[in-house]
């Protein structure tokens, strides 16, 4: 945990996202020259996903075989929040334990932007997705000025990340 970089010394405004490996990828957000965060899967058929960032571990799992809702915890297995996909909607919704409300959407249809939008605070950032690029798929754009309004915003970014990888899952398995 102590290879990654704080959010507090971030100085750009995007940051790409990194592929490693193929049979069992996981991915690096990064600037170029210090690494922010990590996501890794784990468990069969990528059931669990670990978020790592500076100081923090945040792990991500469905509360069931059969649950839409994911639950994020700490390794002690403390519940930070819930993610609960709205039906029939784009929309996923997290309920985090401090208060925090966000939802993640893409604004338009044929967007590959999704964004994390809060009622007070508007758009908290940005999660890219880049066409035919395999080693570099996401780019996440932050607006410099909620690194401290929102502390959570390593996990919104490498969250995000994940829901759109789930999408991806869900979409390639119904074609």
């Amino acid at each position: 945990m102590d290879q990654f970089r704080s959010f507090d010394q971030l100085r750009v405004t995007e940051l790409p996202v990194l592929r490693h490996g193929f049979w069992r990828p996981w991915y690096e957000l990064t600037d170029g020259q210090f690494s922010y965060g990590k996501l890794t899967y784990t468990g069969a058929l990528k059931r669990r996903c670990t978020i790592e960032v500076a100081g923090v571990i945040w792990m991500i799992k469905r509360r069931n075989w059969t649950s839409r809702k994911l639950i994020i915890e700490q390794p002690d297995g403390m519940e930070m929040g819930l993610i609960t996909p709205e039906v029939w909607s784009r929309k996923v919704t997290l309920h985090l334990n401090n208060g925090l409300t966000a939802t993640f959407y893409n604004k338009k249809i044929f967007s590959r932007t999704c964004t994390w939008v809060n009622e007070h605070l508007g758009d908290i950032l940005n999660v890219e997705t880049k066409v035919w690029s395999r080693k570099q798929p996401f780019i996440v754009k932050i607006d410099p000025d909620m690194i401290k309004k929102v502390p959570e915003l390593p996990l919104l970014a490498l969250l995000g990340i994940n829901l759109v990888l789930l999408k991806q899952a869900e979409a390639a398995a119904a074609s």
